[in-house]
């Protein structure tokens, strides 16, 4: 019965996670795709990624497996897929991760 603990209070002296982690990149039209299955391939990316607008093309980086990258017209059509795609299961076991490419 008793009442959480007051907000920047923290058990065992733990810093907030939030400010010392690595900052997520900043907004950006490139996104970059991880944890794509081997099997994948531009025209399926190409055809994920193009039901949003504003999109431009997708680039997979030769002889690096599992990660590409979608350029969109602008940030806030990039920040728009990125949402409607995160976690988006591309085969029942590869859940696509994506954020936006470091500048």
């Amino acid at each position: 019965f008793s009442a959480p603990p007051p907000p920047g209070a923290f058990l065992g002296g733990m810093p907030p996670a939030a400010p010392a982690a690595p900052a997520a990149n900043l907004p950006n039209p490139i996104l970059f795709v991880e944890d794509l299955p081997d099997q994948v391939n531009e025209m399926m990316l190409s055809m994920l990624f193009s039901q949003f607008p504003g999109f431009k093309e997708v680039r997979l980086v030769p002889g690096k497996a599992g990660i590409a990258f979608v350029e969109f017209e602008s940030e806030m059509q990039s920040g728009v897929a990125m949402g409607g795609l995160q976690g988006f299961k591309i085969t029942p076991t590869n859940l696509m991760k994506i954020t936006y490419a470091r500048r």
